[in-house]
């Protein structure tokens, strides 16, 4: 069996790390990154392709319609990715769009969200809570060592991030719905706050991050926090907080998305190609890529 070749659309940093990993396994070409490393091909035109793909690979796609982010002036859409793949082509992305999804399926691409993979979803979770770390090493005028930090929900971030603000010295407590997700956070140091009582708790933090993506921090809650507090909503969008409110109260609040891709790069990218490379040896075993 040949190499496959992968063709990278688009995207912010952690890609042009992830297309040099992939070149181990793969003959990699890339479109709309700024810059490419190892044996990674960039091109500056599609039309410079003189093969085609096995594998699209795009990045973290965000809203809704078939434009992809990228960091070319061009703008980059899917239709014009889709005549560069052969016929039994691999579509991965992250958190895909259902226009996106159903754009190629609709064309008999086999499509698959890399964001669902376990192993990337867990290790993603250290980037971002060393870049919601660094958001506050920049934005507090005071050390993280002896501040009080809230963290609401207590899923797979909120666990890095409450190991992580425990280790600087922050007195760490955990606000949730669930009692068992209460009961996990004591047993791992940290203090416990029911989620029905954040508004009337919400004034003792001098960091809260949130990683719930429903309205968790709305107006009553933000009425009450301290003035100088700072906010970090880890979450999707829209988030977990009413930042309109949090603008008119004076609360600092950063929605602060794709950490990993801006905080660390090249750990973020060596993880998607990980999650690429295993989907490849899994589809490799089923003949997915038979003949090529």
């Amino acid at each position: 069996m040949n190499r496959p070749v992968i063709l990278c659309g688009g995207g912010d940093a952690r890609y042009i790390f992830a297309c040099r990993e992939l070149c181990s396994i793969a003959k990699v070409y890339s479109y709309g990154l700024d810059g490419a490393l190892g044996e990674t091909i960039a091109l500056n035109s599609l039309d410079d392709m003189r093969q085609k793909a096995d594998i699209l690979l795009l990045p973290m796609l965000a809203g809704i319609g078939l434009d992809i982010p990228c960091a070319c002036a061009e703008s980059l859409s899917c239709d014009k990715l889709s005549g560069h793949l052969e016929k039994n082509a691999l579509v991965l992305g992250g958190r895909l769009s259902t226009d996106v999804i159903e754009y190629f399926s609709s064309l008999g691409f086999d499509v698959m969200d890399y964001f669902t993979r376990e192993e990337l979803v867990i290790k993603n979770c250290v980037p971002t809570a060393e870049g919601a770390l660094e958001i506050v090493l920049r934005e507090l005028a005071v050390t993280v060592n002896g501040t009080k930090t809230l963290i609401i929900g207590y899923g797979r971030v909120a666990k890095a991030c409450a190991k992580l603000f425990d280790a600087v010295g922050s007195d760490v407590t955990v606000c949730a719905r669930k009692l068992s997700q209460l009961a996990m956070a004591e047993n791992d140091g940290c203090k416990a706050l029911l989620l029905g009582r954040l508004a009337d708790e919400a004034g003792d933090f001098d960091i809260v991050i949130n990683t719930v993506p429903a309205l968790v921090l709305t107006k009553q809650v933000l009425e009450r926090a301290q003035k100088d507090c700072l906010i970090i909503d880890l979450a999707s969008k829209p988030g977990g907080t009413d930042f309109e409110a949090a603008k008119l109260l004076g609360r600092k609040a950063i929605h602060a998305l794709a950490l990993p891709g801006k905080t660390a790069p090249a750990s973020a990218g060596k993880i998607i190609a990980e999650a690429v490379r295993n989907i490849y040896n899994e589809r490799r075993e089923t003949d997915v890529f038979r003949g090529h």
